[in-house]
């Protein structure tokens, strides 16, 4: 790294914000002498490193309140009942990704341009976040739904799987949508990279606050004494958030700054749901054999999407803005994925003192080596997502680089820690714990 190093400043204007750089290593005629080997070694600033680190963790903080949160619920009557339920926790938690990230990550290259109409965009961007929630509730609670219907589920489940759900899914996105909308705007008020802190605040807040809509709707729902009754309840509400979709999708097609994403924000959203869907019927089948293991599946599925999101978003927003692949941010990659192993560590450890699980030595090496596979490839295929753009017509990396990295690393960690699982579990090396 030489004196020529430079980092970005943001600074507030009456035309939004401007991008400014200043050395971050300076020579002997700019102040005082730098050691030669640690311009070499060092990977990112520590101002860079004091954006990243508390919201890393704050995010892995909601990923294990999520995973602790799915431990208990596994065990409510209406997870027992209706066992598709598994099916949609994975697909509405990508919802954080599909949605609530790639949210704060166009905000955020919206604030690198210079906004100059918040209220418009943010009320462009919310309306088609809402109508995108929606349409990805509605998908996986069908598929949700057939699947439950070749295992004999009632009428009266599935109606109260598919209301569950659209309402969660509904929920999520006023909820999580808003708080970015809040979070970006005032990262840039106190000229703080948004790219930095939106997507892990949406991370930390999104599997948990999901997770919970999702138990609470659900049980509510299911709990009513009547079966017409509560097959009238669902099925109105379904029809109503139905209805809410069309005009939701008219008056985002009319605010220019959220049309683009009308018309290519789908693919990758869908894509990922469908990703989704299939990683929650394989945390099905995990669950019923496995229960121990299903608390540490939000971990290493949330803190992968995590770390990927934050280097998505940054290069999302260098190739918005510069018009090509910043290859310097290999640093920024690789300081992240450092990160995953005293992360996880200190993640576990924490769940271990709320909630001690005696589930073996082995588990967790193969749990590290699985985590560190999985951010490896994901850091690298943040790469390739926005490398691939100039050849889908410059589709814009926002729309799409978040969704789909979210629902891989979801699938490469359920993937990659039931596989261990099982090869433990035939070694006669997994302990099921307490």
């Amino acid at each position: 790294m030489t004196s020529e190093t430079r980092k970005r400043n943001f600074n507030m204007s009456n035309n939004g914000i401007t991008e400014e750089t200043t050395p971050l290593v300076q020579n002997d005629k700019d102040g005082p002498p730098c050691s030669d080997q640690w311009r070499r070694w060092r990977l990112i600033s520590l101002s860079e490193a004091l954006q990243v680190i508390p919201p890393f963790f704050l995010a892995g903080m909601g990923t294990l309140a999520a995973g602790l949160l799915l431990d208990e619920v596994q065990h409510w009557e209406v997870f027992k009942t209706i066992s598709e339920l598994f099916v949609l926790v994975p697909a509405l938690l990508g919802l954080k990704g599909n949605l609530a990230m790639t949210l704060a990550s166009r905000l955020s290259t919206e604030t690198h341009r210079g906004i100059d109409n918040h209220v418009n965009v943010v009320a462009g961007y919310l309306a088609l976040d809402q109508a995108q929630a929606l349409i990805v509730g509605l998908l996986a609670s069908f598929i949700a739904m057939i699947t439950g219907i070749a295992y004999g589920t009632s009428v009266s489940n599935m109606v109260v799987l598919f209301a569950t759900g659209l309402i969660t899914a509904s929920l999520v996105s006023v909820v999580l949508g808003g708080t970015m909308c809040a979070i970006v705007l005032a990262s840039a008020h106190y000229q703080c990279n948004p790219d930095n802190i939106s997507t892990p605040i949406a991370a930390s807040l999104g599997d948990s606050i999901t997770l919970g809509i999702l138990s609470i709707v659900g049980s509510l729902l299911f709990h009513i004494p009547d079966k017409n009754t509560q097959i009238w309840i669902c099925s109105v509400v379904i029809g109503l958030l139905v209805l809410v979709i069309p005009p939701l999708l008219i008056y985002s097609w009319h605010n220019r700054y959220a049309r683009p994403a009308v018309l290519q924000g789908w693919v990758p959203i869908l894509l990922a749901m469908f990703i989704s869907s299939g990683v929650g019927i394989i945390m099905s089948k995990v669950a019923e054999k496995y229960q121990s293991v299903v608390a540490f599946l939000p971990i290493i599925n949330g803190i992968g999407g995590n770390l990927a999101a934050i280097q998505a978003s940054r290069l999302s927003t260098s190739f918005n803005i510069h018009g090509r692949t910043d290859f310097s941010e290999y640093k920024t990659s690789l300081f992240l994925l450092l990160l995953t192993v005293p992360g996880h560590a200190v993640f576990l450890t924490v769940k271990d003192i709320i909630d001690p699980t005696h589930i073996g030595f082995p588990f967790y090496t193969a749990f590290f080596c699985s985590a560190i596979v999985q951010v490896a490839i994901l850091l690298g295929m943040s790469y390739v997502m926005v490398m691939i753009s100039p050849y889908l017509r410059n589709l814009d990396p926002d729309l799409y680089s978040i969704p789909l990295l979210t629902a891989l690393g979801d699938f490469l960690g359920t993937a990659f820690l039931s596989l261990s699982v099982l090869i433990l579990d035939s070694a006669g090396l997994f302990n099921p714990g307490n």
